[in-house]
């Protein structure tokens, strides 16, 4: 389990993260929701052990901040893109830590051609990463932390530039982590569509937590429309699925 107790993160005077209290279980997905500036990414890379707090946050008993034990895969929104690699070595560093650079075993070759053919990449293994499109290149990012075969993978909007038929290719494959034992946060503006794939939702608003609990119960509770004024409907489909949508007025 993912402990976390009072973790408050600031950036110079203004606070982030504000007493911030979570358990959040191992070999599951849990998806952090919220309007801009809720605190949503500061979170993640506090998980990720690179950005500095007070209080605690600990994985497996051991605190995160730079602790270098850890397999944490992250999917950031922005990444850094180096110039000069094809899509099929910028996978393959998701197997440096294990073999290192320029030293692939047989198994780490065999697992990157099935992830770029899993990401719907393997066309393009020779093309270089600064030519990908956006939703390509998002692709790339996520094959890349799936080489890597994390216990923890943290993504920040991991559809954000995917095409519906691509969102759900994508999510798919990253729910069969859970199959083998990895532990998924994520954040969506996609309200909907981390009600489809995680089982617990956290309700963030101006970084403190509304609301952590099952899914199917968060989408429905007072704390969701809250965190967004107020401005948001849940539908519920004839299959029992829900669908959220912002109100008329909060899109103009």
């Amino acid at each position: 389990m993912i402990s976390i107790k009072d973790l408050t993160v600031r950036i110079g005077e203004k606070v982030i993260l504000d007493h911030i209290d979570l358990n959040i279980p191992k070999n599951s997905w849990t998806c952090l929701v919220g309007p801009n500036g809720a605190g949503k990414t500061t979170l993640l890379k506090a998980l990720l052990g690179v950005t500095p707090y007070s209080g605690s946050l600990r994985d497996d008993n051991a605190e995160v901040y730079r602790n270098q034990k850890r397999n944490v895969a992250f999917v950031p929104q922005q990444p850094q893109i180096p110039a000069g690699m094809t899509v099929s070595e910028y996978v393959m560093m998701g197997r440096s830590k294990r073999d290192g650079w320029g030293n692939e075993s047989v198994r780490s070759r065999s697992l990157v051609q099935n992830i770029l053919e899993q990401t719907q990449l393997f066309g393009l293994h020779n093309q270089y990463i600064t030519r990908l499109s956006g939703g390509e290149m998002q692709r790339a990012l996520i094959a890349r932390a799936l080489a890597q075969e994390p216990k923890l993978i943290l993504l920040d909007e991991p559809t954000s530039a995917l095409d519906l038929h691509h969102q759900i290719s994508t999510l798919n494959n990253i729910e069969l982590l859970k199959d083998v034992g990895v532990t998924i946060i994520s954040t969506m503006h996609d309200i909907t569509l981390a009600a489809m794939y995680a089982e617990r939702i956290v309700v963030m608003h101006e970084g403190k937590i509304l609301l952590d609990g099952l899914a199917q119960s968060v989408i429905h509770s007072p704390e969701l429309k809250m965190a967004f004024d107020n401005r948001i409907n849940v539908y519920t489909l004839d299959s029992g699925r829900p669908v959220i949508v912002a109100a008329k007025d909060y899109l103009n």
